[in-house]
């Protein structure tokens, strides 16, 4: 399954030549990675925002509004890399073999979140 083109980015694992994309939606973000050579299917799979709660939103008379909140993650080549050696394991180091969507990953990889304090 071929990906939209806009947004695309590119990056090669193990010589072979993947696509992915990384959308974000209401509470969660949206990645889809494709082999650029369109043999093989669609790996999809989605990742909380790891958001931090920075300060509290308040009306000039003291009314709360809401929190603003700081986004820590930020889907990169590297992130990228570890799903698709993850989803190669699973499917026997076999870059055409039929994907799948790999619900928690984001629990099986190192996502370098930065704790501020």
């Amino acid at each position: 399954m071929a990906l939209p083109k806009k947004g695309l980015r590119k990056i090669t694992v193990d010589n072979f030549r993947y696509a992915w994309s990384a959308t974000g939606n209401d509470g969660w973000i949206s990645l889809s990675i494709a082999p650029l050579d369109n043999v093989g299917q669609l790996l999809t799979t989605v990742f909380d925002y790891h958001s931090k709660i920075v300060g509290e939103l308040r009306t000039p008379t003291g009314k709360h509004l809401g929190y603003a909140t700081k986004q820590q993650l930020l889907i990169t080549p590297f992130i990228i890399r570890q799903i698709i050696q993850i989803a190669l394991k699973k499917a026997g180091n076999q870059p055409r073999s039929p994907p799948f969507n790999l619900p928690g990953v984001e629990n099986m990889i190192d996502l370098r979140l930065v704790d501020e304090h």
